[in-house]
């Protein structure tokens, strides 16, 4: 059988056992083995390669997992992983490379002292770093202080906060927020994907600094964009 064929034979049995639609789509991603979500009415899937070798009992157990978050199923699907490993070409990929040490803030520093804020391996392989100066050629009103890539796990922070006069305890409110976005995946309402769920903001609400750094970022704001490179 072919690997289209199969791709749809397993597309097929996913939205069997999920009972909703399914859209499948194989991938080489040297990183992230298997992601999924809601979008438009259907769940989208994305499997590395290796699932199209995947027996039915994997795939059960795939769609129970992403179904019911069952930790057995979980486990087949780990499982499979592991013993399929060879079939990523690590040679291929190209991790984007990262700089944590600032002029004044350390990033490795803040996030280490906030990894205790969570669950034990919740951001198991997830990295950190600065980004890169973009020369603003407009005038700015706002700019965004940190990202968060779930497909290389990788947050990045804006170098605008790497200035002495930033405290490092709002640089962390930053950090927070960005590790926030992968022990908090956004969900399907509606027809919107709400990045900002509600257990996001009452986990937000709940750092020590949120309030102050809500007010600390209002008054600096302008200041923040001054001082961004032309």
């Amino acid at each position: 059988m072919d690997a289209l064929r199969r791709a749809r034979t397993i597309s097929d049995a996913l939205a069997e056992h999920l009972d909703e639609p399914v859209r499948l789509i194989v991938t080489d991603n040297k990183r992230l083995m298997l992601s999924a979500r809601q979008h438009l009415g259907r769940f989208e899937i994305r499997v590395h390669h290796m699932f199209l070798e995947a027996d039915d009992r994997v795939v059960v157990a795939l769609a129970r997992y992403l179904k019911h978050r069952d930790r057995r199923s979980g486990r087949i699907v780990d499982d499979f992983i592991a013993a399929h490993e060879h079939r990523i070409d690590k040679r291929r990929r190209r991790m984007p490379s990262v700089r944590t040490r600032g002029s004044v803030h350390d990033l490795k520093s803040i996030y280490g002292t906030l990894l205790p804020l969570f669950g034990e391996d919740a951001l198991e392989g997830v990295r950190i770093g600065w980004g890169r100066h973009a020369p603003v050629r407009r005038r700015r009103y706002s700019v965004q202080l940190g990202s968060y890539s779930r497909e290389d796990l990788l947050i990045r922070i804006h170098p605008v906060l790497d200035q002495a006069w930033v405290p490092e305890w709002y640089v962390a409110s930053v950090v927070y927020h960005e590790m926030l976005h992968h022990v908090c995946p956004p969900k399907k309402v509606g027809r919107t994907l709400r990045h900002h769920t509600a257990e996001f903001r009452r986990r937000e609400a709940a750092h020590p600094h949120h309030e102050a750094a809500l007010r600390w970022e209002e008054k600096n704001l302008t200041r923040l964009l001054r001082s961004m490179p032309k």
